[in-house]
């Protein structure tokens, strides 16, 4: 039953969701956190809205209570059956007596007259339908997300703009709490064996163990997965819902899971020292990393411990704690030594030795942006990659020419289109691509080798990742490029990824495992549509990671307009430059307008911009002195100034200049207030003797 006690917003988007035999019409909210869940409201007539609402409609009303019930009283229609709903997010501005909705637009900012400000503030980030009969000004609020520099109004505002859904329904959380423990009849035990599971400091669920042992020709290898496929089975409402989400969406203040807190969290995931269902990988390698044998059976585990990636590297460097030290000579000497063996194997399949360019965010517990900087990368991390990939081919070999549908991992050739564009690069570099049919993953390390030597690591490990084809998923199978396999597929984490499910019922039916929950022919037989479907939520979780991080760092980055960074140039246009703070991998531009009076070239194709009078050149890759002018959080945008090296007032360099954080750097700006004391800069100083000489003319006239 929906509380009865809670305070009604004034304005509200509400769906029908029924029509009785009179007609009366019944809504509820069509967003989330607006309403109590499952609250009923009843819809009173509007003759003035035409066509009559119908079921699926989605309409904006005023609420109120009478006697036990929520009414809504419709204003007006904003979406019906299948059709656009008329909705903006943007942030409350005030001009004189008058408030404007001013919208993210990243060419320019559009501005919508509210027609009520009731219940919002200046600086508020909301969202709104247009309204009136000039709805092309006018808008009326819905939602308010609170002040835009709190983290959690980003986030749900895009989750909501993305569509992402951002809790689980009632009825799902019920099946998911009915979910009996797992049956140990026909499982293989292997709660004896030191498996341990490795992973990041702030890691929640934990769905993969490994362990390795040395053997006479090479080692033995386990790699024991979550068994998800024991409690989600095929065609219930946790599967379904699995489905529809796709993924799980990892954000830095919040986890939106694929599956319900109580599998995810609990039932699923391996925690140390509880017995758990588990789907095991067994593996032979040789001392060269060739796979010589593989087999999967259901099993029982109890993982040794729940290590993190740093603590695991610190071990092997000798530095051992009370976590690391009882499975050190048992587990983890082993994991490393069968890691330099399939490191062996990979180099020969000259894979792509791509760097991660993630983005550590912390955010605090009342949503401040703390800190933010590129993700610390050990070789502990390159350890589990290696281990799940080894993993993910014997998946793949197991399922190949069997009459079952696989949902592959495949990654296309880079498009030729874009290997053209790269071509004055990699001659500058006096590298050179062969042709298109004989092009390997090795020929890309080696301009990833010589951008290392000549300083440009991140630039080129950038550069390489853009030219690649998009990974994707897909029943046809044409290989994995960047990672110069014949078959892959995705087997490793069925807690936040459907299609590794898909591989886990495939695998159960494949090797008719004790009880059931294998792939059925009806659950085979939309591939093609469910390989779509998976690209499509994998792509929007991915967009919005990016758009979240770049709203974060403008957030972060916001008080610090006026200060110095060093910067790399990432890219060029006519319009002007593309720049990086490498540090944290923010990215913003230059205008061409801020850049010394020049008549600039830039040829096409070409990765240097030169000035026709000064000869001066800016090249890709090269580091500059840049002044933060803007920082947009409701956009993400940064906006830079070039700076001459004679130039710089407060300087900030975080990979440099470890004394002068950003910490320091305001406190010095707030004590010298050296924003005001800054000299105009010379295209201001020449636009001012410009309106003086033609005020100058005006009045000798």
């Amino acid at each position: 039953m929906a509380r009865k006690d809670f305070k009604l917003p004034e304005n509200c988007l509400l769906k029908v969701v029924s029509v009785n035999g009179h007609g009366d019409l019944t809504a509820e909210a069509a967003e989330s956190g607006v309403l109590p869940r499952r609250t009923v409201v009843m819809v009173a007539e509007n003759r003035r809205i035409k066509p009559a609402l119908a079921e699926g409609d989605v309409f904006l009303a005023r609420l109120s209570r009478k006697r036990d019930a929520v009414w809504a009283k419709p204003l007006m229609r904003v979406e019906s059956e299948g059709g656009h709903r008329d909705k903006v997010y943007g942030v409350i501005a005030r001009k004189g007596d008058r408030y404007y909705l001013k919208l993210p637009e990243r060419k320019n900012y559009a501005e919508y007259l509210l027609d009520d400000i009731r219940g919002v503030a200046e600086g508020d980030f909301v969202s709104a339908v247009l309204a009136g009969e000039r709805r092309f000004k006018q808008v009326k609020i819905v939602k308010n997300f609170g002040p835009f520099n709190m983290s959690k109004a980003i986030s749900y505002s895009l989750f909501e703009q993305a569509g992402v859904p951002s809790y689980f329904e009632d009825d799902i959380e019920k099946e998911a709490e009915r979910l009996a423990p797992f049956d140990k009849a026909g499982r293989e035990d292997l709660t004896a064996v030191p498996l341990v599971t490795i992973d990041g400091d702030d890691s929640k669920d934990f769905d993969d163990a490994v362990y390795a042992e040395k053997t006479e020709t090479g080692f033995k290898l386990i790699v024991a997965i979550a068994d998800v496929a024991w409690y989600v089975r095929e065609g219930s409402g946790l599967d379904r819902e699995a489905y529809r989400r796709g993924n799980s969406v990892y954000l830095p203040n919040v986890v939106l899971p694929m599956l319900p807190p109580r599998l995810s969290n609990d039932l699923c995931s391996l925690n140390p020292r509880e017995e758990r269902a588990a789907l095991a990988c067994l593996m032979e390698i040789d001392r060269d990393g060739n796979l010589l044998s593989y087999d999967f059976k259901r099993a029982v585990i109890k993982s040794a411990a729940r290590l993190t990636y740093g603590e695991v590297q610190q071990a092997f460097e000798g530095i051992l704690n009370e976590n690391t030290r009882p499975v050190f000579k048992k587990t983890i000497q082993a994991l490393y030594e069968a890691y330099f063996a399939l490191g062996k194997a990979r180099e020969r399949r000259g894979a792509l030795n791509i760097e991660s360019d993630e983005i550590k965010v912390k955010v605090s517990k009342d949503g401040v942006v703390e800190s933010i900087k590129k993700a610390e990368l050990f070789t502990s991390n390159k350890v589990i990659e290696e281990f799940m990939i080894a993993a993910n081919v014997a998946a793949a070999l197991a399922l190949k020419n069997k009459k079952l549908p696989v949902m592959y991992r495949v990654h296309d050739r880079p498009a030729p289109e874009k290997l053209k564009d790269a071509q004055p690069l990699l001659k500058s570099f006096k590298l050179s691509l062969p042709d298109y049919a004989a092009l390997k993953p090795e020929h890309f390390n080696r301009i990833l080798e010589t951008g290392e030597r000549e300083g440009l690591g991140l630039m080129t490990n950038s550069l390489v990742l853009r030219l690649q084809a998009q990974a994707k998923y897909s029943p046809q199978n044409i290989g994995h490029f960047g990672l110069g396999l014949k078959d892959y597929v995705h087997f490793t984490s069925p807690i936040r990824r459907y299609a590794d499910l898909l591989i886990h019922r495939a695998l159960i039916a494949l090797y008719d495992m004790p009880g059931g929950g294998g792939l059925t022919v009806s659950g085979g037989a939309a591939f093609e549509e469910t390989a779509e479907h998976l690209c499509v939520t994998e792509r929007r979780a991915v967009s919005l990671e990016r758009d979240i991080t770049a709203k974060f760092l403008a957030v972060y980055l916001e008080p610090l307009a006026g200060v110095d960074f060093e910067v790399r140039i990432s890219g060029m246009t006519q319009a002007g430059l593309f720049v990086t703070i490498e540090d944290m991998g923010a990215e913003g531009f230059i205008p061409m307008r801020t850049l010394p009076d020049d008549d600039y070239v830039l040829k096409e194709g070409s990765w240097a911009m030169k000035g026709h009078f000064s000869r001066r050149t800016f090249r890709f890759g090269a580091k500059i002195k840049a002044r933060l002018v803007e920082a947009t959080p409701v956009n993400g945008g940064l906006i830079f100034k070039y700076v001459d090296e004679d130039e710089g007032v407060d300087y900030y360099d975080g990979a440099t200049c470890h004394t002068d954080s950003r910490e320091s750097v305001l406190r010095r700006k707030a004590k010298n207030g050296s924003a005001a004391k800054k000299k105009p800069a010379k295209a201001e100083r020449r636009k001012k003797l410009k309106e003086n000489n033609k005020r100058k003319k005006r009045v000798k006239a």
